[in-house]
């Protein structure tokens, strides 16, 4: 009788290497995919980011070319950002968000007047410059203006009243 020689990851685990080879691959391949889904929601969050923004940008140039304009904007953002944020910053931070200006005090020096926070979510995007808005008046008592988005829904209050020179925001 010939005597089997076995080795030593099938003594141990009573499998062949053709098993635990193709256990490995399995694992492997698993991963590979979670990967790819993770990327493929990211650009669709950056996507739902620029979509918003242009949207908002279209609107706010309309409401501006029109002589009164009273509406509300619904715009969609990724689930991880908190706050859209109206800023002068050229002004000193007051309110009740200064915390967040503070954070904002970081683009100081870029043309920007729209922020979306936290800025970490926002893709490669924090930060936006909107033309037409009434940045100054808009940030009288609160620098910056932050408005709540809620389960990835905001609602915008756009309006320009008869002899505004801007939009307002709120």
């Amino acid at each position: 009788m010939k005597k089997r020689i076995d080795k030593k990851a099938q003594q141990i685990l009573g499998l062949s290497f053709g098993v635990i080879f193709s256990i490995i691959l399995i694992v492997f391949f698993i991963a590979i995919v979670g990967i790819v889904i993770k990327s493929f929601l990211q650009t669709g969050d950056c996507a739902k980011l620029g979509i918003f923004t242009d949207s908002f940008k279209s609107d706010v140039r309309k409401s501006w070319n029109s002589q009164y304009d009273k509406h509300a904007f619904n715009g969609r953002l990724p689930s991880g950002i908190d706050y859209i944020c109206f800023a002068n910053l050229s002004a000193p931070v007051k309110g009740g968000f200064e915390d967040i200006g503070y954070d904002l005090g970081l683009f100081v020096g870029r043309r920007a007047n729209t922020f979306f926070y936290p800025t970490t979510k926002a893709c490669e995007n924090p930060y936006n410059q909107i033309d037409h808005l009434d940045i100054e008046g808009m940030t009288k008592r609160n620098n910056p203006n932050c408005i709540s988005v809620v389960r990835g829904k905001v609602e915008l209050q756009v309006e320009k009243e008869l002899n505004d020179r801007f939009v307002n925001v709120g």
